[in-house]
């Protein structure tokens, strides 16, 4: 099947909502998990920012939820906050949050030129402000997978980074500190908006049939959503999310994947480099010893210990891919050994080696398998659950 059919989803929803047993609690699990919103910082501490709003809008108080304006044709000019309140045109005293809804879903909400679906709420402290966009998770993840996938990938594959990526969401929107106005920031997820996302493309036809769908995991009795990833080619195995992001996480297992496995000669990569050239990267004199930190079970790398005999400097993978540049230094499946003027890396795949590998993923969808399967995979002992199939009332 090219798609998740609508029998499967609703055999999903079933197997879901009739395994209660399978949870430690249902209704515990069921209030949290309701469909919500996330909030994503746009910007932390600005001078100003220039607001506009095309199209009818409320500004509501944050603090006490009362509506302290309204506007019909919309709204542009710069955001500011001063001593005496937020001013955004008009000057709002005593006031130093605001929240801009829109009141027609035709209405547009551009923060320095970029467009952004959902509410804004504006935050000033000490003269600067905090800019954050409230938005439904279903509309974060087609504007996320718009900005990674550019070429649209098989349709069972987009489906399940749907699913993984909604799961993600609803991860960090639970772990945030419930005193804070933010889940996460832009700058880090490399969030960019509203704008690209194109209805009917195959990233919007997979969040619309994978809608309210993520995946969860037992931990210490309770069921909840985990962070997710995926790599562009594990060359044969994934790792542990904990060994190359070296944050906790639970699951935390990397799987086999034969598929990729197959290919794995394929995939083989070399960069060399001089010793001159990467001593300088680094801030050292010269590189006389190269040490590699390896997680046993994948054979990743997740770190390694450049030294010149009297200094040392120690990098985890995703920094040390950051400073070669990810061209070169393609994946965390290497060995590198020293030459007389150089250093040469050898390895296998791309990506970090974390999550879903796309590679393996797209085989198994071109042979039939759909999205869930693939993820089952991937995700051991991890659970879809349907948000929809929360009892009502």
């Amino acid at each position: 099947m090219n798609t998740l059919s609508k029998v499967t989803w609703m055999l999903l929803y079933f197997s879901v909502s009739l395994s209660a047993e399978n949870y430690s609690s249902y209704e515990r699990i069921a209030e949290p998990m309701a469909p919500r919103n996330i909030q994503i910082l746009l910007e932390k501490e600005a001078d100003g920012a220039l607001l506009e709003v095309k199209g009818p809008y409320y500004i509501f108080n944050p603090h006490d939820g009362s509506r302290i304006a309204s506007g019909l044709l919309g709204k542009r000019f710069m955001i500011h906050e001063l001593d005496s309140g937020i001013k955004w045109g008009e000057e709002f005293v005593g006031i130093h949050q605001i929240y801009i809804k829109p009141r027609s879903s035709e209405t547009s909400i551009f923060v320095n030129g970029i467009q952004y679906a959902g509410s804004i709420a504006i935050y000033g402290i000490n003269g600067a402000i905090s800019i954050v966009n409230d938005v439904d998770i279903e509309s974060y993840v087609k504007s996320a997978l718009t900005s990674q996938f550019v070429t649209p990938l098989e349709p069972e594959v987009m489906s399940a980074l749907a699913i993984l990526s909604r799961t993600d969401a609803y991860y960090q929107a639970m772990r945030a500190n419930p005193s804070s106005f933010w889940h996460i920031s832009a700058e880090e997820t490399n969030y960019q908006g509203s704008a690209l996302v194109v209805s009917k493309s195959s990233i919007d036809r997979a969040v619309d049939s994978t809608r309210h769908l993520i995946l969860l995991h037992n931990e210490e009795g309770r069921n909840l959503p985990f962070r997710t990833t995926w790599t562009e080619n594990s060359a044969g195995k994934t790792a542990p999310y904990s060994a190359i992001f070296r944050k906790d996480a639970h699951p935390d297992r990397g799987v086999e994947a034969p598929l990729a496995a197959l290919s794995r000669q394929e995939s083989k990569w070399t960069y060399r480099i001089g010793k001159k050239t990467l001593a300088h990267l680094f801030n050292m004199q010269s590189i006389g010893n190269l040490e590699l930190f390896v997680d046993p079970d994948s054979s990743k790398v997740y770190g390694i210990r450049l030294s010149d005999g009297s200094t040392s400097a120690n990098l985890d993978f995703l920094s040390l891919q950051e400073r070669l540049g990810s061209a070169f230094l393609k994946s965390s499946d290497f060995t590198a050994s020293l030459q007389e003027d150089s250093v040469l890396f050898t390895g296998y795949g791309s990506g970090h080696g974390v999550g879903l590998c796309l590679y393996s993923a797209t085989a198994l969808a071109q042979n039939g398998e759909n999205a869930v399967r693939i993820l089952a995979k991937f995700f051991p002992e991890t659970y879809l659950y349907n948000l929809d199939a929360i009892p009502k009332g």
